[in-house]
């Protein structure tokens, strides 16, 4: 038995007491090892640097040598203990839904970047004991018996966060959802509302339990929930998850939206990640990037259902859900990463480059949360095309669980060889999967939404704020396009922050770099953003530039606005039978029938 102690005397102080308590069993050394990264978040993060005082003692009270022999791992020599005792203390300030974060109110303690293990012992059982105030208490979703919460072995003690603190900091709501009981505890004040959150998650447990006939579990499952000032993050669990949002995300129609379908991602990833995962994931290899081209599938396809799940559950109308894939399909265009590296390749290099994005990142790299969405958008359409609307995305993710849900998991080319035999071993659908995963060339819209009597208009932006939509008409072809100069901007401080550079653009090619800071513009530095959204193409304007404090000057001639924003359209000339199979998709008719 791994028995372990979490101890926070002084929740003030930001950190906590970490004691693991093992039999020596007559060795003469024992290796223990922080994990270097959390499950479901791509990035070693080195955990093991916010341990501080790592030592151990045998049972008589003696203490042992210790010597860290590398980044994650101490040896201890037992010196003929039978009993030995590691303790350290752990620094707790990080607050997202990876790390650990501890204040005065609560405790967030993630154990895959808390609790170290003893290498060779990962598939023993695991106790947890947990001494805090008096006044705290704790959610977490593990048995409990006699002051300790069990896991099976190090894996699910892992995967199992524990909240903890004052019910005053806390609000905890209990419901019902496909027969099973359900906890939502909320750390953080805001506009949350349970009246009108509650009935909403039940929608979405619904709507993805009925793609797989019921839930992966009957006991129960815990949502753990903190408010703060802007952060936003999600991360699943085998029986929980946790959420990060901000504050103000409840009330106001966009950034609750944002909410559900973070929601619907996490909840997803029951089924998607925690039962079926990539042959490589399994078992974890605590130490080290473990690397798969399947993330588009894993985050991708999980990315591609939260947006499905809103509109079964009818939280997001026909007309809504449309506008979604057209803003990321213009999302996509607007990435030019996306014509250098190919989805499984941004899938394999995840460790190095998703979770570190700098300046060159959208011109050399693609998103597999977004492209593998749109992808599984498109998947969905092109099963239900090729088989005349007998199979669809569901399908495909139901034969996926059924069969890899078990050791060994999902080899890398199980998602196209199990949909070509969806479709009764139709090779048309390999070169598809080619295009899609493997090469950098433009995925196919057109042919995919024909099926369903859409189609897909590229235009410029009409504005700045414009990201795509869905009209039951063409956007007008004649509308005079905006000047372009190719950069991401944010306000700072009365000026314009440059955060990227489109490659090709005119900005890159008269050397404006992210960090320059906008001053002014022809002079003037009143409305910068709206002064320069308002510019003609081959209008030349002439731009004061703050870099690392030096005042640059710049004269740069704009550029006709890409063709970069996707509009959805319903086909004037679309047939009964594409007017039916788009009705059978949105679950409504698109336009709504006057």
């Amino acid at each position: 038995m791994n028995a372990y102690t979490f101890r926070i005397a002084q929740p003030e102080t930001r950190r906590i007491e970490v004691e693991l308590s093992v039999e020596a069993r007559g060795a003469s050394e024992l290796d223990v090892r922080l994990p270097v990264w959390t499950p479901g978040s791509y990035l070693v993060r080195e955990h093991q640097r916010h341990v501080d005082g790592l030592n151990a003692r045998g049972d008589d009270g003696r203490e042992l040598p210790v010597e860290k022999v590398d980044k994650s791992t101490w040896r201890v020599t037992v010196s003929g203990a039978r009993t030995v005792r590691i303790a350290y203390r752990l620094h707790c300030f990080e607050l997202t839904v990876r790390t650990n974060h501890v204040d005065a109110t609560h405790a967030f303690l993630n154990p895959s970047a808390a609790a170290i293990f003893v290498v060779g012992r990962e598939r023993e059982p695991c106790s947890v004991r947990l001494q805090m105030p008096e006044s705290w208490r704790a959610w977490v979703a593990l048995p409990f018996s006699d002051g300790l919460y069990a896991a099976q072995d190090y894996d699910e003690l892992a995967d199992s966060p524990f909240e903890l603190g004052t019910e005053g900091s806390h609000t905890s709501h209990t419901f019902t959802a496909q027969g099973v009981p359900h906890e939502l505890v909320v750390w953080g004040r805001g506009d949350f509302d349970p009246r009108r959150v509650i009935p909403d998650i039940i929608k979405i447990i619904d709507a993805e339990a009925a793609i797989f006939g019921g839930l992966p579990y009957g006991d129960s499952y815990l949502f753990i929930l903190h408010l703060n000032d802007k952060g936003r993050g999600g991360l699943e669990h085998r029986r929980s998850c946790a959420l990060l949002v901000p504050r103000f995300s409840f009330v106001q129609k966009s950034p609750y939206e944002d909410f559900l379908l973070l929601v619907a991602h996490e909840y997803f990833h029951l089924w998607n990640v925690k039962r079926l995962r990539p042959a490589a994931f399994t078992p974890y290899d605590w130490t080290r990037e473990n690397h798969t081209r399947l993330l588009w599938a894993m985050e991708g396809l999980t990315s591609t259902y939260e947006v499905m799940a809103l509109r079964r559950a009818g939280l997001v109308t026909p007309q809504r859900f449309l506008e979604i894939w057209a803003e990321r399909c213009t999302q996509l265009l607007r990435t030019p990463g996306r014509l250098r590296m190919s989805l499984s390749q941004a899938s394999f290099d995840a460790w190095i480059k998703h979770y570190r994005p700098d300046e060159s990142t959208q011109n050399t790299t693609v998103s597999y949360y977004l492209k593998g969405s749109v992808v599984g958008f498109l998947l969905d359409l092109e099963l239900r095309r090729r088989s005349g609307g007998a199979r669809s995305l569901d399908d495909l993710v139901r034969v996926l669980f059924e069969k890899h849900r078990h050791p060994p998991g999902l080899p890398e080319d199980g998602v196209e060889k199990a949909a070509i035999e969806l479709l009764g071993g139709e090779t048309g659908l390999h070169e598809w999967f080619q295009r899609a995963l493997h090469s950098t060339h433009e995925l196919q819209l057109d042919e995919a939404l024909a099926a369903v009597g859409l189609r897909a208009v590229q235009q410029p932006a009409k504005n700045a704020d414009d990201k795509g939509g869905a009209a039951e008409e063409a956007p007008d072809p004649s509308a005079q396009p905006r000047g372009w100069l190719g950069t991401t901007v944010r306000e700072k401080s009365g000026a314009l922050e440059i955060t990227a550079v489109a490659e090709g653009s005119p900005a890159q090619l008269i050397g404006i770099a992210a960090g320059d800071e906008v001053a002014a513009l022809d002079g003037f530095r009143t409305e910068l953003k709206q002064r320069l959204n308002r510019a003609q193409p081959g209008q030349t304007v002439r731009l004061s530039l703050f870099r690392m404090d030096e005042l640059l000057e710049v004269a740069v001639q704009l550029a006709p606005a890409p063709r970069d924003t996707v509009t959805f359209v319903s086909e004037a000339k679309a047939s009964p039978e594409q007017l039916a199979s788009r009705e059978r998709w949105l679950g409504a008719a698109w336009p709504a029938r006057q």
